[in-house]
């Protein structure tokens, strides 16, 4: 019975460690986050962080499942009969950080903001959940199709991407970009000259 209750205190600690460590994650990005910082706000020690994360890394990629079990869950709530809205509504969600910067030019990007062009978490269930979502929407704008679904929702993920880094390599208005993003996957450049 000790070691159920353990468990579920440790499980609790984790929980409520990778919740402050999310805030800090997103304000400071994973290159300036500093366990020890983390530490003094929960007022814990170092040790006892490592305790419950192996690394920085461990706990780093601890938030970025989170906060694609976020973005899924926003997917899931949202989700109409409307594939197409469907694909806009998972650019919405995952362009949303780059539009408000662009409409508040004090903003900056000093963090890493956007995980899904970084990810090593490749196997993880919810990065299959997030495919999942784009081939039901594929299959519904192509039913009866020998294509491959999930080739093409790879494709789309990776396309969306590359908005995201040519964003943060080279700033650019946002005002279009789902629009866009739509147009030069289903379109392609020719309708762009």
């Amino acid at each position: 019975m000790k070691s159920k209750i353990n468990n579920e205190i440790n499980r609790i600690k984790r929980d409520l460690y990778l919740k402050q460590a999310s805030e800090y994650f997103d304000k400071y990005g994973y290159k300036n986050f500093k366990i020890s910082q983390l530490a003094k706000e929960l007022e814990t020690s170092v040790g006892t962080i490592y305790n419950l994360f192996n690394s920085k890394d461990d706990l780093y990629l601890e938030y970025l499942i989170l906060k694609l079990q976020n973005f899924m869950n926003s997917l899931n709530e949202k989700e109409t009969n409307n594939a197409y809205a469907n694909l806009e509504l998972y650019l919405s969600c995952k362009y949303e950080i780059f539009m408000q910067i662009d409409k508040n030019r004090d903003i900056t990007i000093i963090t890493d903001p956007y995980f899904f062009h970084k990810l090593d978490i490749s196997n993880h269930k919810i990065v299959d959940e997030i495919y999942n979502f784009l081939i039901r929407q594929f299959k519904k704008i192509y039913p009866n199709s020998n294509m491959n679904y999930k080739h093409i929702a790879i494709l789309f993920k990776k396309l969306s991407d590359g908005f995201i880094e040519s964003y943060l390599l080279v700033k650019y208005d946002t005002k279009d970009v789902i629009s866009d993003t739509m147009s030069l996957f289903f379109k392609g450049l020719e309708d762009k000259k």
